[in-house]
């Protein structure tokens, strides 16, 4: 905590929430999607098209704040959060299939830009502590609109629903402009303590955000088919909820755990472990039980929420630079595309039993990824240096 100075402790809880309504969709998408299509009468098989619109959207975002991020003035991320909130209030209006299309992936980019640079300054000094509170917020703010939302529905209609939604981009607005007239700014330049941000980024960042993205890419991918998997094994859709649901719980309650910079079990070890939960849902629909199976979306939830809030602590704590802190949070939207992705290529050419082994690959080179930057870690500090030099 040393250099943490008086404005840094300022911007953290603001980045935090800004970052947490930045990747606030995904959690709600079940519900948003049935107040979408009971809205503009879209049927079911268009849903993919629509989470995959905002994904792209979120991903470019995501990847352009990574290059440009230092260098966006204060208006851009005005403008972003602006851009969200009519967007927003578009969606509940718009019925025409193809608009909604170029709606959503613009709701995603403006959503992308915001969740990358808000991450990256929320990482700065609390990597692990950051990540876990970003993802326990988002997930106990998805929550409660997973349950407001269908109340606000019946008694106003779908269209009222979902223009309610327009508040968490006027959130993020609100937080946006408080900082612009404050003595912080959500630039990573200006909230680092001197010193931060010049140092190289060595192999084992690189190596531990690899492993960041490939556990999300196998998350989403197991995550994606489950339902469907589940429905074709005969579950019903109230199982299928309740697995969602206690998920979630079980989600929120690792956020809580895995928040101390120190991880209190071997990283490794946690990816092993994280990477036979994510697999878990696929055993468990073979099985046809319902209990199984909300054991393994339980299971699923803790594995993932653990291993990518350790994995993106430490390739942000392995590597102080303000780009590649953005990097770190740019895995994450473009494991959310390509994860859905793989599993999509990989079953439409060789069957939905090929899920698993793509799965059991996608976790072994991420957990070889975390094996390789957990080892150079334990490297004697010259040698390190020695191979650093020899590099550049």
């Amino acid at each position: 905590m040393s250099g943490f100075s008086a404005s840094n402790q300022k911007l953290v809880l603001p980045a935090v929430v800004l970052a947490s309504i930045g990747c606030l969709q995904p959690g709600i998408d079940p519900v948003f999607l049935t107040l979408l299509s009971a809205a503009h009468g879209f049927d079911s098989g268009w849903h993919g098209w629509i989470v995959t619109a905002t994904q792209s959207g979120m991903a470019l975002g995501s990847l352009a704040t990574w290059r440009l991020g230092s260098r966006l003035p204060q208006p851009a991320f005005i403008a972003a959060a602006v851009l969200a909130a009519a967007v927003s209030l578009a969606t509940a209006q718009v019925g025409h299939f193809p608009a909604m299309i170029a709606l959503r992936a613009l709701y995603g980019g403006a959503m992308g830009v915001l969740y990358t640079q808000a991450m990256a300054n929320a990482s700065a000094n609390r990597p692990h502590g950051s990540y876990g509170a970003v993802f326990l917020f988002q997930l106990l703010l998805a929550s409660a609109i997973a349950l407001v939302l269908p109340a606000i529905a019946d008694v106003a209609g779908p269209k009222t629903a979902l223009s309610a939604l327009a508040a968490a981009p006027l959130a993020a607005l609100a937080l946006v402009t408080a900082l612009s007239h404050s003595s912080v700014r959500l630039q990573t330049h200006a909230f680092l303590p001197a010193g931060h941000g010049t140092e190289e980024t060595g192999l084992r960042a690189w190596a531990a955000a690899g492993s960041c993205l490939l556990f999300i890419c196998s998350t989403m991918m197991v995550w994606t088919f489950a339902g469907g998997l589940a429905v074709s094994a005969g579950l019903s859709e109230d199982v299928i909820g309740d697995a969602v649901a206690l998920g979630s719980l079980a989600g929120a309650g690792t956020a809580i755990m895995v928040m101390r910079e120190k991880p209190v079990m071997p990283p490794p070890l946690s990816g092993i472990l994280a990477g036979l939960a994510l697999l878990a849902p696929i055993a468990a629909v073979e099985t046809g039980d319902p209990l199984a199976f909300i054991a393994a979306i339980v299971a699923l939830n803790i594995g993932c929420t653990a291993i990518i809030t350790r994995t993106s602590g430490l390739a942000s704590a392995a590597s102080r630079g303000d780009l590649f802190r953005r990097f770190v949070a740019c895995t994450h939207a473009l494991g959310m595309i390509l994860g859905p992705l793989t599993g999509s290529l990989v079953t439409a050419a060789f069957g939905p039993a090929s899920l698993l082994a793509a799965a059991i690959c996608t976790i072994a080179l991420a957990c070889l990824f975390l094996l390789y930057a957990e080892a150079d870690s334990l490297r004697p500090a010259s040698l390190r240096m020695l191979r650093t030099a020899s590099d550049s």
